[in-house]
Formats: C-alpha cells, sequence, structure tokens
C-alpha cells in the first residue's frame, strides 16, 4: 500500500474499512482439532522450540478471549480459536529458511490438515485483517491477531512494548514504518471492541493463568 492511499486511509480508520467478507463455515462433519493433533502438526513441520512457544503463549490469549467473548453471547468456537491459534505460525520456519508468506503458506497447511477454512481463515489473517473490525462477522481472526500482538517472542508484553520492538526491528524504511503503524492501529481497535464485549480492560490482562486477570 503506497502512502496516503484509500487502502491506508482505510486501515488506519476502521470505520472507512470495506466491508466484510464472506465467513466460511465449518462444514458440519468437521470438528476443530484438539491441542494434541496441533503438537503433531508442530512436529510434523519441524517447528522450533522458540516459535512453539511463542505459539502456546499467543493460543492461551486467543483462547481466553474466545471463551469470555462465547460467555458474553459471541458467535464463536473456542475450540477453533485454540486450533488456529496453535497452528498461526506454522509455515513460519520454512518461509524463514525458504522465503514466501508464512500466513499464506501456513493457511494452505492448515486447509490440508484440518479440512475447516474457517480455522485456515485465522492463519491467513493473523498479520492483518483487511476488513472492518466487526466481532460478530470475524471473532476468529480479530481475536487471534491481538493476541499475537500481545506475544513478544516468548514473553506476554503490551501491545505499545510489542510495536515499539517491530519498530526498531523492522522499520527500515518509511514505507515499513506506514504498515506497523497501520498494524498497530488495528491492533488497538480490535481491543476497544474486545473490552465493550466483556466489559473487561484487556490490555491490562497478564492472561498468564490463561483467564481474562
Amino acid at each position: 500500500m503506497a502512502p496516503g492511499s484509500l487502502e491506508n486511509e482505510r486501515a488506519l480508520d476502521p470505520s472507512k474499512a470495506p466491508g466484510q467478507p464472506i465467513i466460511p463455515a465449518v462444514p458440519a462433519d468437521v470438528t476443530a482439532p484438539n491441542e494434541a493433533f496441533c503438537r503433531e502438526m508442530w512436529e510434523r513441520f519441524g517447528m522450533p522450540e522458540h516459535i512453539r512457544e511463542h505459539s502456546r503463549l499467543v493460543s492461551l490469549i486467543a483462547h481466553a478471549l474466545a471463551l469470555a467473548g462465547k460467555e458474553a453471547g459471541a458467535p464463536v468456537d473456542p475450540d477453533s480459536v485454540l486450533a488456529s491459534a496453535m497452528l498461526h505460525d506454522i509455515a513460519k520456519d520454512f518461509t524463514i529458511r525458504h522465503g514466501g508468506n508464512h500466513a499464506l503458506l501456513g493457511a494452505a497447511w492448515t486447509l490440508e490438515a484440518t479440512g475447516s477454512p474457517l480455522i485456515a481463515q485465522g492463519v491467513m489473517h493473523h498479520v492483518f485483517w483487511p476488513w472492518a473490525v466487526d466481532l460478530d462477522a470475524a471473532f476468529l481472526p480479530l481475536a487471534l491477531i491481538y493476541a499475537d500482538k500481545r506475544v513478544r517472542h516468548d514473553a506476554i508484553v503490551t501491545l505499545e512494548e510489542r510495536f515499539d520492538d517491530l519498530m526498531t526491528r523492522y522499520g527500515i524504511n518509511e514505507s515499513v514504518r506506514i504498515r506497523i503503524r497501520i498494524s498497530q492501529r488495528q491492533a488497538e481497535a480490535i481491543a476497544v471492541r474486545l473490552n465493550d464485549l466483556l466489559g473487561v480492560d484487556i490490555n491490562a490482562c497478564t492472561f498468564d493463568s490463561g483467564r481474562l486477570v
């Protein structure tokens, strides 16, 4: 996206985002894989230990949000959120070594392994959601985005700390810095929506017990 483009304007202001896509439904005969299955996927694709720990913490946060969201009446399947979070970086090491987009490749691997387009969609869009921030329409990918932005490597941190780190490591030019700022605005917008739904300041939650505390 070019600086000053309509796409940038929409991303920086969630109210200007385009309408929602069709959210894929999980076929009736497909159930979310359990934690053991996801760990087998980690083994199958040789996920390094540090990425496993990152994924474990992201899944801890995303699952806690999903459980609380379901209790608050949101249309969400916590098991699908947990699986998507555990698998969101399944292709990270491969693309570091061989190139490519880890979200796209990981989504393809996840769809093949789970048969769930919903779980795969979370993997595909865990970096950025290109539509409106609407929890009723897209709780899974939005919760996963927020959870991922609360984990720096293998530690749960604040959004500000996470994005400061991203800017320091990757903000090599203005184009990249704009994309990082857009991503931060979206994560903050997701937090506002989750706060409203759950009645909790999730940015103050440590999630160290797997609950909103």
